[in-house]
């Protein structure tokens, strides 16, 4: 496995993200930064579409692009993680939280539409509960990303 340094967290939040806002991410599996390249300049690529009308920082971005879009082995692009899999996260929080009273209220919070909203506002009630969400959290992300790495064949440089 080629070993590899990251950040984890801008990893872990690319996942995290369902919205792409019109961008595709990848990582550079030689240097390990995260790189975004708009769906424009990839549909240019496709559609075999000049570049020339495109803002200066996106044709900054050209030679990634081609390189991705002819299939290069150097990016690997980040895939997101399901909703259901933030939600079920949130339960399993829910379930380990010791105070009964709050983890009422944070179950009927993942009740119905809008769960992940209604989870993070009780949370802001309990700024000890909420630290201890972060850290659940962001253990359970870092072996997400490991996870995902080790699929590629990349083990992490920590």
């Amino acid at each position: 496995m080629k070993k590899l340094k990251v950040d984890v967290e801008d990893i872990a939040m690319i996942m995290d993200n369902q919205d792409r806002f019109g961008n595709q991410y990848y990582l550079d599996t030689e240097t390990g930064e995260t790189v975004v390249i708009p769906d424009e300049l990839m549909s240019a690529l496709r559609e075999g579409e000049s570049c020339e009308g495109l803002p200066d920082w996106e044709l900054q971005l050209l030679p990634q692009a081609r390189e991705i879009f002819e299939g290069s082995d150097r990016h690997e692009e980040i895939p997101t993680r399901p909703s259901y899999e933030g939600y079920n996260l949130m339960v399993e929080f829910t379930e380990g939280v010791w105070d009964q009273k709050i983890q009422r209220k944070l179950s009927i919070a993942l009740d119905g539409k809008e769960a992940f909203r209604r989870f993070k506002n009780v949370l802001k009630d309990y700024p000890e509960v909420e630290k201890e969400w972060f850290r659940f959290k962001s253990k359970r992300d870092k072996e997400e990303v490991k996870d995902w790495l080790g699929s590629i064949g990349i083990e992490m440089d920590e």
